[in-house]
């Protein structure tokens, strides 16, 4: 299939989404989503979309509306350097469309309260619900990404020494993965030594990896627009305190439950109810201190995840994490991560060679 009917088969969908709520079509601001439908990355403010039945309308700066016009010859490109949302309001009224929905949840105030005086209706994100299933090209990518940030970690586990600081093994995984082909990090890349592993979302600092410490990474990149998201957890030195193996055996063990769970027709409640119930069998329930999973795409954290409050059931084309952890305040902790993406009849390991 050519890219190009890639995004009219996106823009049908989101037309069928739409159309069940009788909405006659759809204005669309967030940059994400405007990639998620055309390939082409907008900085956030750069352009807003209207798409309705007739056409898919682009008002975006001027020094875009040539190559995006020759780009996507089916997109009518304006060229509105300023007041973009009024713009698109001004063109609804124009053509005479009743009832244009906005997505409420995405939308900032200002744009908001303008559309909603116009007359638009606020709406669920239709794109949001489209996101959540990754067609094959799409998984393709997110497989380039992952295996990015798998060969990172074989990449540095090695050249991890004894004084070595958080931060210069973060710079060494991060322009490593620069090198390999990705444009950025997922999120910041998170190095912990010692007793910072039992924080689950340290901040990377100055600390220096002594001997006989724990250490944790949990890192991703972004690859053609997609994320990846891995964790891993080992004790440096020689003298690994046994309280420290039977943390990582008992977070490993609902790891490998947490993965071997996820299939089609799976609620997402339900798997983080497995993992977490060897966790909390083994006594360490009040350690594990977040949900067992998210979504990925292309932001780090979107739906469908794994957790108690979720009523998401699993579909074939999810992409979603399963990343237990126990962490002892003042000690050290562990958490093991993959991403994995929802097959046939089970869930396939992304994050590997």
């Amino acid at each position: 299939m050519s890219d190009m009917q890639r995004i009219l088969d996106k823009i049908n969908l989101l037309k069928t989404l739409y159309k069940q709520d009788d909405l006659d079509g759809l204005v669309i601001t967030n940059n994400i989503d405007q990639f998620y439908l055309l390939g082409f990355y907008f900085y956030i403010g750069e352009a807003v979309f209207l798409l309705y039945e007739g056409e898919l309308v682009c008002f975006t700066r001027q020094l875009y509306q040539a190559p995006l016009q020759q780009k996507y010859p089916f997109m009518r490109v304006i060229g509105q350097d300023k007041q973009m949302n009024a713009a698109a309001v001004q063109e609804i009224a124009k053509l005479g469309l009743k009832r244009i929905g906005f997505d409420a949840e995405k939308e900032s105030y200002m744009a908001g309260s303008l559309f909603k005086a116009s007359g638009l209706v606020e709406t669920s994100s239709y794109i949001s619900v489209l996101r959540q299933t990754k067609d094959a090209a799409e998984i393709a990518v997110l497989r380039d990404s992952c295996k990015i940030a798998y060969d990172t970690y074989e990449y540095i586990r090695p050249l991890i020494k004894t004084g070595m600081s958080e931060f210069e093994v973060a710079a060494e995984m991060e322009k490593y993965m620069r090198i390999r082909g990705a444009s950025a990090t997922s999120f910041l890349t998170i190095v912990a030594f010692g007793e910072n592993t039992a924080n689950p979302h340290h901040e990377t600092s100055h600390r220096k990896l002594q001997d006989n410490e724990a250490v944790l990474l949990d890192f991703g990149c972004i690859y053609n627009g997609y994320c990846s998201d891995m964790t891993r957890s080992w004790w440096h030195g020689d003298k690994e305190p046994e309280e420290y193996t039977k943390i990582w055996t008992v977070t490993n063990k609902a790891w490998k439950a947490g993965i071997a769970a996820e299939k089609p027709g799976m609620r997402c409640q339900q798997v983080d109810a497995i993992a977490r119930g060897i966790i909390t069998d083994a006594g360490y329930g009040p350690y594990f201190t977040h949900r067992l999973g998210h979504g990925v795409g292309l932001e780090i954290h979107e739906e469908p995840c794994n957790d108690q409050t979720s009523s998401a059931v699993m579909k074939k084309g999810n992409v979603i994490t399963v990343e237990p952890g126990i962490y002892l305040p003042g000690k050290f902790g562990v958490r093991l991560e993959e991403t994995t993406v929802i097959t046939d009849d089970g869930a396939d390991i992304l994050t590997r060679k």
